[in-house]
């Protein structure tokens, strides 16, 4: 190191700390090499030390398997073909079984660990390195029991054995054994996609390894094979286990959404989280709460053009959240209908009653508009739910679908766009209303001498009354009227709140600013340099519409973030996290420089933010 610094120092200025003592600075990238598990110092003699470069075996090996891959009868790698003196610890040794089974849900292809697959009954370990994925592992051991089933005396004898271990159904086996054998290409997409062909699978693999382990002196050939099937029959448990627990949770969705269009066909998410199938199981259990959410959201966001998605969402006046199939809104609010015009006309025929008995009135009474207000406050009391969904932005669209389609109700809650009269909705006449308050008073109320001078009696002019005296209606008027100051008192707090939430927002922007941009930069320059990285594409036309298509992603994603999230919660750290969800947006798995990606996410969220209009 020292003499070669010397030749090439005005080539590489940086090997200058090889000059004078070479030890320390060279250690310390030795010692970053054996973190990062790329080599091993290992003692060669008592005096000397050598290294060991793993990232060289590993190569070595993954190109033993592309061999094995064109010419299926070369054995497995094996702890023998090391070079003598190779230490035994550049091996990780796991169970087969565990390490097949952990690297088929995530594997991280890379060239620091060379895998020593331990395996039953004593059989030769099996080298693997972490560059080889492991279905191409578990495709090379299947195409070993191929080509040795592809032999005619072993051929003949395993098909005659697993037809004569399932009778009656021989054409069965025949295919399945006539299709594993002549289309190598299909059978593991076969083996991880059919349940049926489990049974078979594992029966032919327990034939050969029944057979291969009575042999006492293995030929090279018979060890491979042996290998092979030990690999695939984990490959297959893994499979079966995988379609066993897919068709379980398929069963719960189903389960849920059976449920779901039953009564009272509105739930809310906890109340859907308690959900059990029939046997009186929690369905949450049998799916994530993650997987649940991943559903609603996909049944209330995937629709096509035009069209309302199958699952709608509604709020309360009190946001609480409900879900409802589409095809049971207008069910419900005919039957909420009914419901409800039982209880809403006791409620204002008594409260009628009550003041006309006051020798009162309302303007309800008398003037439509007033009573169409009524009906409307009296709904939002006595059927929230009712309410809600009458005032639901995806009712016109819906209610319009529903009249020219064969829904069960083909009644149109709307003309020239407008929902009708609550009176209309409810099959309520207020002159009839009115009459059946009158009737619930005393029959002299209905004779205009007498009444005339119970009023005068029982009645004090309203000069002399004090506000003790007010009559109901009164009451009920100064009421509304206080109602409407506070309704515009409200509103005015209301726009000033979300001038302030915006304020703080853009200031909450700011400070994650400073996280992400240095000092002697700034956002938009941070902004370009992190687009040139991940956007490569040649062609300025075709630069700038990959640009605008990301920018178009995060714009609409953050507006609906930001509609519920709280202003405290806008931290660098919530950012970062938004970043990542919107990672595996579809859109964007095709980008390949994905740190680069995520960094000009999380500036283009800080810019959106700093820039939200007032």
């Amino acid at each position: 190191m020292k003499r070669y610094s010397e030749h090439h120092l005005e080539e590489q200025p940086s090997l200058a700390c090889y000059l004078e003592d070479p030890v320390p600075a060279l250690q310390t990238e030795l010692d970053k090499l054996i973190d990062s598990k790329l080599i091993m110092i290992i003692n060669t003699t008592p005096d000397k030390q050598g290294i060991v470069v793993v990232p060289f075996y590993i190569e070595r090996f993954t190109e033993r398997y592309k061999d094995i891959a064109v010419n299926p009868s070369l054995p497995f790698p094996s702890e023998a073909d090391l070079p003598k003196g190779t230490p035994k610890e550049i091996i990780t040794r796991e169970n087969a079984a565990d390490l097949i089974g952990r690297l088929l849900k995530h594997q991280d292809l890379n060239e620091k660990t060379l895998y020593g697959l331990m395996l039953p009954n004593n059989a030769p370990s099996i080298l693997l390195p972490s560059t080889v994925s492991v279905v191409t592992f578990i495709e090379d051991a299947v195409g070993k029991i191929q080509n040795m089933l592809k032999k005619e005396e072993h051929h003949d004898y395993f098909l005659k054995k697993l037809t004569v271990s399932n009778p009656g159904r021989e054409m069965i086996v025949k295919n399945f054994f006539n299709a594993f054998v002549d289309r190598p290409d299909h059978s593991l997409e076969t083996l991880s996609q059919t349940t049926e062909s489990f049974y078979l699978w594992n029966q032919l693999c327990f034939f050969i390894k029944q057979d291969y382990e009575k042999i006492k002196d293995y030929t090279q050939e018979d060890l491979s094979c042996l290998q092979a099937v030990y690999i695939t029959e984990v490959g297959a448990n893994y499979f079966k286990n995988e379609a066993a627990e897919s068709a379980k949770k398929e069963g719960a969705i189903k389960a849920l959404e059976s449920l779901l269009l039953k009564p009272p066909y509105y739930f809310t998410f906890d109340e859907i989280i308690k959900f059990t199938d029939n046997k009186g199981l929690p369905l949450l259990g049998q799916y994530s709460e993650e997987e649940l959410k991943e559903y609603l959201h996909k049944k209330t966001q995937d629709a096509p053009v035009q069209e309302l998605p199958e699952l709608l969402v509604f709020k309360t006046y009190d946001d609480t959240r409900y879900f409802i199939f589409k095809s049971k809104v207008l069910q419900l609010i005919l039957r909420l209908c009914t419901d409800a015009r039982v209880s809403v006309l006791e409620a204002i025929k008594n409260h009628w009653s009550e003041v006309l008995r006051q020798f009162d009135f309302l303007p309800e009474m008398k003037d439509q508009k007033a009573f169409e207000s009524r009906l409307e406050k009296e709904i939002r009391i006595q059927s929230p739910i009712l309410s809600a969904l009458l005032h639901s932005s995806f009712l016109p669209l819906l209610s319009y679908d529903a009249s020219g389609g064969d829904d069960t109700s083909k009644i149109s809650l709307f003309v020239n766009g407008q929902l009708l009269p609550y009176s209309d909705i409810l099959l309520m006449s207020r002159q009839e209303l009115l009459n059946d308050a009158k009737i619930m008073l005393p029959f002299w109320y209905s004779m205009p001498v007498v009444s005339w001078i119970a009023k005068m009696l029982f009645r004090p002019p309203k000069s002399k009354r004090n506000k003790t005296q007010k009559t109901k209606a009164e009451k009920y008027r100064e009421e509304e009227e206080a109602k409407r100051k506070e309704d515009e008192t409200t509103a005015m707090l209301s726009q000033n709140a979300t001038v302030s939430k915006k304020v703080a927002f853009r200031e909450a922007a700011r400070n994650a600013e400073q996280s992400f941009v240095p000092t002697s930069s700034t956002l938009n320059r941070e902004l370009d340099s992190y687009e040139k990285i991940w956007n490569q594409r040649l062609g300025k036309e075709t630069h700038n519409n990959l640009t605008e298509d990301v920018n178009s992603l995060i714009r609409d994603y953050i507006r609906k973030t930001l509609r519920t999230m709280k202003v405290e919660s806008f931290t660098t750290e919530r950012i970062h996290s938004l970043a990542e969800s919107l990672m595996t947006a579809p859109g964007l798995q095709k980008i390949r420089e994905r740190d680069a990606l995520l960094m000009y996410i999380q500036l283009y969220m800080v810019k959106l933010v700093k820039n939200i209009p007032m």
